[in-house]
């Protein structure tokens, strides 16, 4: 759901903010509310709010800590690491 709902999830640990995101997009996808909406329901998911998936997306990575610690490294911010508790993996 999260990539239907929030394609641009992983800019948020840049320091973007969910509405930001949101109009960038829209702006290079005038058609995406509508096609996120099919996409939904062809998959037969509930709507939810991009502010709800961005929610539920640090929900799930607080349960992994303090053993592991998803991570994004300083420069291009990609790939997302995976720490854990005794140091790098």
């Amino acid at each position: 759901m999260l990539i239907v709902v929030l394609p641009l999830w992983r800019d948020l640990a840049k320091g973007f903010a969910i509405s930001e995101l949101g109009e960038e997009l829209r702006a290079d996808r005038l058609d995406f509310d509508t096609e996120r909406g099919r996409l939904l329901h062809a998959l037969g998911l509930a709507p939810v709010s991009e502010e709800e998936a961005a929610a539920r997306l640090l929900t799930v990575a607080a349960r992994t800590a303090p053993d592991y610690i998803p991570r994004v490294p300083d420069g291009d911010h990609l790939p997302y690491e995976l720490l854990f508790s005794g140091g790098p993996a």
